[in-house]
């Protein structure tokens, strides 16, 4: 393994082990070490070498109408769509690297930046927080099933680490073809494309580690994929403003307390909250104070048994103007999910659609009638409008679903 890689796990195996007092300490500490690189970019120059709390909460919307303003390189925000896309044809850029993210369910995607050495350290916190030490003594094949391929992985492949990427846009039955040839030891996907998986039929028995990220997944798809694979599916929360938690061996999500420091903000009208997120070692692309969409809830309670002192959380599972508002009454994303696959269960394809005045439950034709009305019923008891049941829903058409949709 590169030596940048092995100090980079280090460092991390190390933070996992800190008190939370001490990782309250080390963040500071990694914070005014990124001053210089804050002091180079236009969008933050006027507030480098100030604590944190004097920086401005900025929407995630203000970075991406022009990434030159949050560019540490003096790179334009032309220069850098244009690398973004080369990256998309696979063509290599350099040293630095840009490329876009997968999107939101809305498809809305952003563009991240990283040099050679973040990406050195992006593979050592990875293999870190998500593998146990005696993993990184054997060789190990990683799939990752994702939209695009990314210098963030393919250029620091080892001998004993190697990368192959499958976009989400091949078919299913292809892609699995081509993984099980692969034959995987680690596989990263998206929800429902594990889902696909399972459907198609597909074994990988050279696989031990089976990841997820891109999207949510709820507890009953999990149970669905934990059967057929017979590996817990272990989340990974990634967005183009950086790693923000990784699914212990223990099963928590643990906010990245090590290298990121996440601000919790409350979202009214609901015990939920929204990440504001500072990524501590990113300089080519200072993230700083970022307000994300996501809806987060935090889950207190006693220190996990993994040693991490990085915060719980339930796993994400919408955006934050997916919440459904009737009035005084708030309905996060989770609790729909929680209604419709008590009745469900995780192996059938739905979508629920709400307006002020109206609810569509949308279910697919191949699912049994009964069922579908019984899920209509769940949701009816959860909201005060009247929801109708349509069982039309088509494929998912784009590299991520989005099952709990509001329109206000």
């Amino acid at each position: 393994m590169r030596t940048e890689i092995l100090r980079s796990w280090w460092r991390t195996k190390r933070a996992m082990r800190m008190s939370a007092r001490a990782l309250h300490r080390h963040r500071q500490a990694q914070f005014e070490a990124l001053s210089d690189a804050m002091a180079a970019t236009p969008a933050l120059a006027g507030h480098a070498g100030k604590p944190l709390p004097c920086y401005p909460v900025t929407e995630i919307a203000e970075m991406r109408a022009n990434y030159g303003q949050w560019s540490s390189l003096g790179l334009s925000d032309e220069a850098l769509r244009a690398m973004a896309d080369a990256a998309e044809a696979s063509e290599t850029t350099g040293d630095v690297s840009a490329g876009w993210s997968t999107g939101s369910g809305g498809g809305t995607r952003g563009l991240f930046v990283a040099d050679a050495t973040e990406r050195v350290d992006y593979i050592g916190q990875s293999l870190a927080r998500l593998l146990p030490w005696h993993a990184l003594l054997r060789p190990q094949r990683i799939a990752l099933h994702l939209r695009a391929g990314s210098d963030l992985y393919s250029d620091v492949g080892q001998r004993r680490i190697s990368f192959r990427h499958f976009p989400l846009s091949g078919d299913i039955a292809d892609t699995a073809q081509q993984l099980h040839a692969f034959a995987p030891t680690i596989l990263i996907a998206p929800a429902h494309r594990l889902l696909g998986f399972v459907d198609a039929g597909l074994r990988l028995p050279r696989m031990r580690y089976l990841f997820h990220g891109s999207e949510p997944m709820s507890e009953a798809e999990r149970a669905v994929i934990f059967a057929h694979f017979a590996l817990p599916p272990r989340a990974i929360w990634q967005a183009t403003e950086g790693f923000l938690a990784a699914e212990c061996a223990h099963g928590r999500l643990h906010l990245n307390d090590h290298s990121m420091a996440i601000e919790l903000e409350p979202i009214p009208g609901t015990l939920a909250c929204r990440p504001v997120i500072t990524d501590l070692r990113r300089r080519s692309q200072p993230v700083v104070r970022l307000r994300g969409d996501d809806v987060v809830e935090r889950l207190p309670g006693a220190k996990c048994s993994c040693g991490f002192a990085g915060r719980i959380i339930r796993a994400p599972q919408s955006r934050v103007g997916d919440i459904w508002r009737f009035g005084e009454t708030s309905i996060l994303p989770r609790e729909v999910v929680d209604a419709v696959e008590k009745v469900l269960g995780g192996a059938t394809r739905w979508q629920a659609i709400a307006s002020p005045e109206h609810v569509t439950l949308r279910t697919d034709p191949r699912g049994v009638r009964e069922q579908a009305e019984g899920a209509r019923e769940a949701l009816q008891a959860l909201v005060p409008v009247a929801v109708e049941l349509r069982r039309d829903l088509p494929p998912w058409p784009g590299p991520k679903r989005r099952k709990v949709v509001w329109h206000g």
